[in-house]
């Protein structure tokens, strides 16, 4: 019974479908079979290879088309003979008659000479020369009013970009600082989107990070912050706190200029919520990396993070993308700062996570 269902389907199939369609299928089927178990490997070769019957009506096809096609090339073969013949008969006849008519008309032209027909003649154009000059005629055209508005203005007023990089610069920040990096979950949309309506008005450059995705940093910033639940907001690598603390920034006007990284300008109530009244030597020593890993610090080098966490569980020390025991921190801080002094590798203090805009 279900063989005879499987060969009414194939005849079915090889009756409606293009050749290059079976063929595709027949190439599947024996492709699979070669990587299956020797039962499936034969109803796949059952199922997918050519008829018997098939393949006899296509051979037979074949023969009847290769006889028909040697008797009409025979027959083409002679017709093509006997048109020869009248060709060139025919040929004889009409390069004789083509020079009379090309004498006639030289005669012609010599008589008349340049003036003859009294109109000015045409220097012909080369189709390149033409192609160009209708470029240029629909390049040199102004845009119509009604499109430049709509196109509306390419790019940025330089004025304005310049105003705003040398805003940055009087207050140590790269023109593309200004980072706000929301560090959340799923579960915490609502959360972040109060975040983004807080920041509203306010010049910033926000990205998001999915904690999800990247548990690690999850238990790292944990660990720094002292907050285990998200959303953690960080604004130029400084920990802010969450949603509610943001509010509490708006709603004493400290906000702006926490993100301007203006922090010389902010009130005791935002420095004490950001905790600025801790201040970390930037440079690179031995003494004041081995310190600053202790205190929870990040020390990003040649793009990849370090850094020392302590808790119940244990001490543990990342370095170059990995776990290294922590007794090694000191020769580590050792070769960094020698590497360092000998300009091999970059050192860059951070209270976050390494985060590179696109």
């Amino acid at each position: 019974m279900f063989k005879d269902l499987l060969d009414r389907a194939k005849r079915v199939a090889e009756e409606h479908l293009p050749s290059d369609v079976l063929e595709a299928g027949r190439k599947l089927g024996r492709t699979v079979a070669a990587h299956a178990p020797a039962p499936i490997a034969e109803v796949l070769h059952y199922v997918t290879e050519e008829s018997e019957q098939a393949k006899a009506e296509a051979e037979a096809a074949a023969a009847k088309a290769k006889d028909a096609g040697g008797s009409q090339r025979a027959k083409a073969e002679g017709a093509k003979s006997e048109g020869a013949k009248s060709e060139g008969a025919k040929s004889e006849g009409a390069k004789s008659e083509a020079e009379s008519e090309a004498e006639s008309e030289a005669a012609k032209a010599e008589a008349a000479g340049p003036e003859g027909t009294g109109e000015a003649s045409e220097t012909p154009r080369k189709p390149s020369q033409t192609i160009t000059d209708e470029v240029a005629a629909v390049t040199d055209d102004p845009p119509a009013p009604a499109e430049a508005a709509r196109l509306g203005p390419l790019r940025e007023d330089p004025q304005a970009v310049l105003a705003r990089v040398k805003a940055k610069a009087e207050h140590g920040l790269k023109p593309e600082d200004r980072l706000v990096v929301i560090y959340a979950t799923p579960a915490e949309q609502e959360e972040v989107e109060a975040i983004e309506k807080i920041l509203e008005g306010v010049e910033a450059e926000v990205r998001h990070n999915d904690l999800r995705r990247e548990p690690q940093t999850a238990r790292q910033l944990a660990t720094l912050t002292g907050v285990m639940v998200p959303p953690y907001v960080f604004i130029n690598g400084r920990h802010w706190g969450n949603r509610y603390d943001l509010e509490s920034l708006a709603a004493w006007g400290d906000l702006p200029s926490v993100v301007a990284n203006r922090l010389d300008e902010i009130s005791e109530d935002a420095r004490r919520l950001g905790k600025v009244h801790d201040s970390f030597r930037d440079e690179i020593s031995v003494s004041n990396i081995l310190e600053r890993w202790k205190l929870g610090h990040i020390l990003c080098v040649d793009d990849l993070d370090s850094w020392y966490e302590s808790d119940r569980e244990g001490e543990r020390f990342y370095y170059q993308g990995g776990p290294r025991p922590v007794a090694d921190m000191q020769a580590v801080a050792e070769q960094i700062v020698a590497a360092v002094e000998a300009e091999q590798i970059e050192a860059v203090w951070q209270l976050e996570p390494s985060v590179h805009l696109p």
